[in-house]
């Protein structure tokens, strides 16, 4: 069996870095205030390791509070299978970014522990088990100076073509080449009493002359 202690004085994994033969059993042990441990993948030390693709099963030991160092503090398990790297960290608001509170069991040439813990203070987030990932910004949040690649930029219209698609600048000029639709009618209406006014017109004169001549 293996000891590591998580957080005896301090936040740290001690030790940060343990070799274990397929079969052993690492236990984790903890002391104040209230720690735990994730498992993680190389390059995301503050994310559970579930969520890095699909298919892969990582390990939560809960959150184990305690309100003093014991001589039998709190215990948590787990069997190697196998030989592979196995990266970890603390779940405690700050462990993880602010203290780097992560290790490693069986590292081997292709991994590096400083590396996590590299990558862990230069996070922007960490993750517990089963949390959903942050949303991500909306574009405007980004700088207008800001160098983004390619695709990014064009998906991204400068102020000069957003005022040149504005619907208030292209409908602006199209007001005083058209009439509203109670103009039309008022003309309508006007035409018919004119043509009316006419035939009565008309009407009045005829009888007028035929009156006369008899």
């Amino acid at each position: 069996t293996h000891t590591i202690s998580v957080g005896n004085g301090d936040h740290k994994f001690r030790p940060e870095i343990t070799q274990a033969e397929i079969g052993d059993t690492i236990e984790f042990q903890f002391f104040p205030a209230n720690h735990s441990v994730v498992r993680a993948e190389y390059q995301y030390p503050c994310i559970p390791y579930e969520m890095t693709g699909l298919g892969k099963i990582g390990f939560f030991t809960g959150f184990h509070p305690v309100d003093a160092i014991l001589s039998e503090p709190p215990k948590w398990s787990v069997i190697i299978n196998d030989t592979d790297p196995i990266f970890f960290y603390c779940s405690a608001t700050g462990s993880c970014i602010n203290y780097q509170m992560v290790g490693v069991i069986n590292p081997n040439a292709t991994v590096s522990l400083a590396t996590q813990k590299n990558l862990a203070g230069k996070s922007s987030y960490m993750l517990q088990p089963g949390e959903d990932f942050p949303p991500e910004s909306p574009p405007s949040s980004l700088p207008s100076s800001a160098a983004v690649s390619p695709g990014i930029s064009t998906s991204t219209p400068s102020p000069t073509s957003t005022a040149a698609s504005s619907p208030s600048a292209t409908a602006a000029p199209a007001a005083p080449h058209g009439l509203s639709i109670p103009i039309i009618v008022g003309i309508a209406i006007a035409g018919v009493a004119a043509l009316a006014l006419a035939a009565a017109l008309f009407f009045f004169i005829g009888r007028w002359r035929t009156l006369k001549q008899e």
